[in-house]
């Protein structure tokens, strides 16, 4: 019975890794999403859903299309529509005339996620399923340091092309190293590929700018339009706080005595957001007031067209914006988004960026 998921970044990763974990040796790795993805998609979905309702649908129908008869898909209860994703896509599905069956995993409940995990796995027990977990959680700390070096050497390196090389080179070797401790080891490893092996312009002062807004469309490149290699190609140095981590990173999560970065973004978004309203509404708003006093230069928001959390967000970005002198550019995405308007609008930001940076430096002088 093959199995398959929604396609999700270099999240792609990390979910081959738990079910490779889980003994599931029938795993489909989805396509690349491509604008025919979306189109197929969007065909099939009520007109007014979420962007990544259509996306996540239209790879479901090309995996269904090459044969997968699993669907893993995260569910839950809270305040976003995400939580209904599953089941309006089986209902779509099946009136498609697929047969499947769904796997659903509650991302607010660690506890689901391994039990459904169990069930799907070869005949593992508790123990080991959480051991699988914990490959999914290391893998994901490492995707993320990839992703995160990639957005930061692409847009200083002299040679075109040597970050992303490397990068490749990381992934797989992520992908290959099959030993917890030698997993673990990585980090410094796939830190050292990146600065002995990508040569830096040391002169160049790039701006540094945060991508954040609802988690689909940050992380998944075919969707956004691959903004961060975009900013990169702008002599941009970009990155992102949100992360899948924060859902799965069980050490991370129950540890007393540290706060992961996007508890500590939440607490400063409930100055303006008291209470949750879904979504990442509190952790983007408190984004702005943290990452300003760490020096970076401002924040493209990104959501998908009638995502209600990120709506709400982008109202009250402008007071957030004022009173912490922190530029914010929202951009909204659907299938009708446009390549070369998006990128005028990155270069238009970028611009004011710079003459904000050169303006406050004469006035020093």
């Amino acid at each position: 019975m093959p199995l398959t998921f929604p396609s999700f970044g270099s999240l792609r990763y990390v979910f081959q890794r738990i079910f490779s974990e889980l003994g599931r040796t029938d795993i489909l790795m989805p396509n690349k999403p491509s604008k025919n993805t979306l189109q197929i998609g969007a065909r099939y979905s009520p007109e007014f859903v979420c962007t990544p309702f259509k996306m996540t649908l239209g790879t479901f129908i090309e995996g269904l299309e090459r044969g997968a008869t699993e669907l893993g898909m995260s569910a839950g209860c809270g305040y976003c529509r995400f939580r209904f994703y599953w089941q309006a896509q089986k209902f779509i599905l099946e009136d498609l005339g697929y047969d499947f069956k769904f796997i659903k995993f509650d991302y607010e409940s660690p506890l689901d996620i391994i039990r459904q995990a169990k069930k799907v796995s070869v005949g593992l027990n508790y123990l080991q399923t959480i051991r699988a977990f914990q490959y999914g959680w290391v893998t994901n700390r490492l995707t993320d340091l990839v992703d995160r070096l990639l957005c930061k050497y692409r847009a200083i390196e002299i040679e075109t092309g040597d970050s992303e090389r490397i990068a490749k080179q990381a992934f797989q070797k992520i992908v290959a190293t099959d030993r917890m401790f030698k997993l673990r080891m990585l980090g410094k490893t796939i830190t050292k590929m990146f600065s002995e092996n990508v040569e830096v312009d040391k002169t160049l002062e790039p701006l540094k700018i945060i991508v954040n807004g609802e988690i689909y469309v940050v992380l998944e490149p075919s969707l956004n339009l691959d903004i961060f290699k975009s900013l990169n190609n702008l002599g941009v140095i970009a990155k992102t706080p949100i992360s899948l981590r924060q859902f799965i990173d069980l050490p991370h999560k129950v540890n007393p005595f540290a706060k992961m970065d996007h508890e500590k973004a939440i607490c400063a978004g409930k100055t303006y957001v008291p209470h949750t309203v879904g979504g990442e509404t509190q952790q983007n708003l408190g984004d702005a007031v943290n990452y300003k006093k760490q020096g970076w230069d401002g924040i493209i928001h990104l959501y998908p067209f009638t995502c209600m959390p990120e709506i709400i967000t982008r109202s009250i970005f402008p007071q957030v914006s004022r009173e912490h002198d922190m530029p914010v550019l929202s951009l909204v995405l659907d299938e009708h988004t446009g390549e070369a308007g998006f990128q005028t609008r990155l270069e238009a930001f970028t611009d004011l960026l710079l003459m904000r940076r050169e303006l406050k430096n004469k006035r020093r002088q």
